[in-house]
């Protein structure tokens, strides 16, 4: 059996969590230290340390949530056609939507290269296990996926430096429009 951690740790870790992020949007990633994050979230040194090595692995923590986000049907999935291959597209707009400033800063400010990185293998794995494994075509899988990703991203990037007006849906449908063909001459 599985247990969840008690309440203080989850506090805890969420508090740190919370204090790096917005830490990321006022310093970004690099030029945050343990010492700003313990200081932001109250706690001593040596309690980060009970809960994480660096703040790397705080930062992976932190997207571990993201994953099964992501994964997730949309709420309405009965009303909506299946959305194929892509469908972790509109949940993960969804959620970039909500995160509001952090989302611009890991987004479009620079300096935050090692967070993206994250995001980018998060994605590549979402998207190895939504598309088939086998290639017909004569493009391999791996560029295929990476294809997908890269685009993904910026259509994100596009959307919160140059339209943040439009909705998660109008960029999740101008994201499938443009990367269907790809797709398809992929031979997925």
């Amino acid at each position: 059996m599985v247990t969840k951690p008690d309440r203080r740790i989850r506090r805890t870790r969420q508090a740190l969590l919370q204090a790096l992020f917005q830490l990321m949007v006022e310093k970004g990633y690099e030029g945050v230290t343990i010492q700003d994050i313990i200081d932001r979230a109250d706690v001593g040194r040596s309690t980060f340390y009970n809960h994480y090595s660096n703040k790397d692995d705080l930062l992976k923590d932190g997207f571990a949530n993201l994953r099964s986000l992501v994964d997730q049907p949309p709420p309405n999935a009965t009303a909506v056609p299946n959305r194929g291959p892509l469908r972790f597209s509109l949940p993960f707009l969804r959620h970039i939507q909500e995160q509001g400033d952090l989302a611009r800063a890991v987004f479009t400010r620079g300096g935050l290269r090692p967070v993206l990185k994250h995001i980018e293998g998060l994605l590549a794995d979402v998207v190895r296990d939504e598309i088939p494994s086998t290639t017909s075509g004569a493009v391999p899988g791996e560029a295929v996926v990476r294809f997908i990703v890269a685009s993904h991203l910026a259509c994100l990037e596009w959307w919160l430096t140059e339209t943040p007006q439009s909705t998660p849906e109008e960029i999740d449908e101008i994201f499938r429009t443009l990367t269907r063909p790809g797709v398809e001459a992929g031979g997925r």
